[in-house]
């Protein structure tokens, strides 16, 4: 599933609203997620100025979980420059991204392990 598609469903998901997949999305998802090639970090970023500020958080996913919030700012990561972090955090199932997240003006450490999807589990 491209990542717009997701980034709708995930929205409303998070919205309140249900939708019933179609089969062309169902089958899709079933296609990446049993390659087990792509990962996923439940975490879209938008530019904001020299770091990257979280616009959409899956409340479920690995980024949530590793205690990102929406709205905080990831202002360094492992990788090197920001400029080359992916505004997904794509990557194969079981990457890892140490990022440096700032909240309030408070900057700490986070690490995000992405997951393979499970069929019919998340969009």
């Amino acid at each position: 599933m491209d990542r717009s598609r997701r980034a709708w469903i995930i929205a409303l998901a998070i919205g309140g609203v249900m939708a019933a997949a179609s089969p062309g999305l169902a089958a899709e998802s079933d296609a990446v997620s049993s390659a087990g090639e792509e990962g996923w970090s439940g975490v879209e970023l938008s530019r904001a100025g020299g770091a990257w500020r979280i616009v959409m958080l899956d409340p479920l996913g690995p980024a949530a979980r590793a205690g990102l919030r929406q709205g905080d700012l990831v202002i360094g990561w492992s990788g090197g420059s920001l400029e080359t972090l992916s505004p997904s955090l794509a990557g194969a199932a079981g990457a890892r991204f140490d990022l440096t997240a700032d909240r309030a003006g408070a900057s700490r450490p986070v690490c995000i392990i992405l997951e393979q999807l499970e069929p019919g589990v998340r969009p």
